[in-house]
């Protein structure tokens, strides 16, 4: 089988595909012949040395099934993520533990994009918490994590402003999103949108997380999914991906996206052959969704 391989470091023309034997299923473990892998931008600083391994997130269909594996048959279809290049390949072994059912409306495309990014949008919601009535601020309400957690939080009952670019306010507003524009002025520009903002979630980094002190916002409804440093020397929460609550928490995003109660946007997919071009259309960032790998297609 065709798999994503990295090991020299030199950024994404180091990536390549190479011939590898197929997995097998130890105990625990289910193979999975894998349909679609979504690209997260915690992967880009892995290629040139980061000693972080980005999480990535797949579906596909169940092929065989290890010993004390429960819940989980051949055929059936399921989406998770595996913490390895792996994912990127036409099948993997994986901990049955990491997967969950995938609906059967819900597209390839969407249940391998659902783990890493926008999980972290639902981990940022649980952090602050937003309550009928209430405003929320997201910097970065347009992208893969803050748009996630602008839609949460209008199902909350919450108002939300997302500070995006001017390029993706009908988008937002679509949403019923209160797009505000991003860069300097932007505290004045909210608060002429709003009397107060009662939490702040940072998509960003990048010194939102004085913005939203300087806002009035309580210290304990501001989450950064980004600025760990910052969340430290403020004291405000830095929760995401690992803090939404793991396979039933990918479980009801699944559920939400599948009745379409939760938009997931693909910008485009590509061949795993393409895995470079893949990884280079992630770093432009130049597109509004999930860039995803189809790695049966060897076109």
């Amino acid at each position: 089988m065709k798999a994503v391989r990295y090991d020299r470091f030199s950024g994404i023309d180091g990536i390549y595909l190479a011939d590898v034997p197929e997995p097998v299923a130890s105990p625990g473990e289910v193979v999975v012949r894998v349909e679609a892998g979504a690209l997260n931008p915690g992967a880009l600083p892995a290629l040139h040395g980061s000693s972080y391994t980005p999480g990535r997130d797949l579906a596909g269909e169940v092929v065989a099934v290890g010993a004390d594996v429960l819940g989980f048959t051949v055929g059936d279809a399921v989406l998770g993520r595996l913490q390895s290049w792996d994912a990127h390949a036409q099948f993997v072994a994986i901990p049955a533990v990491q997967l969950v059912s995938k609906p059967q409306a819900l597209s390839w495309d969407v249940a391998g994009s659902l783990y890493t990014t926008p999980m972290a949008g639902l981990g940022a919601i649980r952090a602050v918490e937003p309550r009928p009535g209430e405003t929320i601020v997201i910097s970065g309400a347009s992208g893969g994590v803050g748009f996630t957690a602008a839609q949460l939080a209008l199902r909350a009952g919450a108002t939300v402003i997302g500070l995006t670019s001017d390029a993706h306010f009908d988008l937002l507003r679509q949403h019923g999103i209160r797009p505000v524009q991003y860069g300097d002025g932007e505290q004045e520009r909210i608060l002429a949108t709003t009397d107060r903002a009662d939490a702040f979630i940072d998509a960003v980094g990048g010194g939102y997380i004085d913005l939203a002190i300087n806002l009035g916002v309580p210290i304990d409804r501001i989450d950064t999914v980004v600025d760990y440093r910052g969340a430290k020397e403020k004291g405000v929460k830095s929760l995401g991906t690992t803090d939404a609550g793991g396979p039933p928490a990918l479980a009801e995003l699944a559920a939400l996206a599948a009745t379409g109660d939760l938009h997931i946007p693909i910008a485009a997919t590509y061949p795993l052959t393409a895995v470079r071009d893949a990884y280079q259309a992630l770093a432009d960032r130049k597109t509004h969704g999930r860039i995803v790998l189809h790695p049966q297609d060897l076109v």
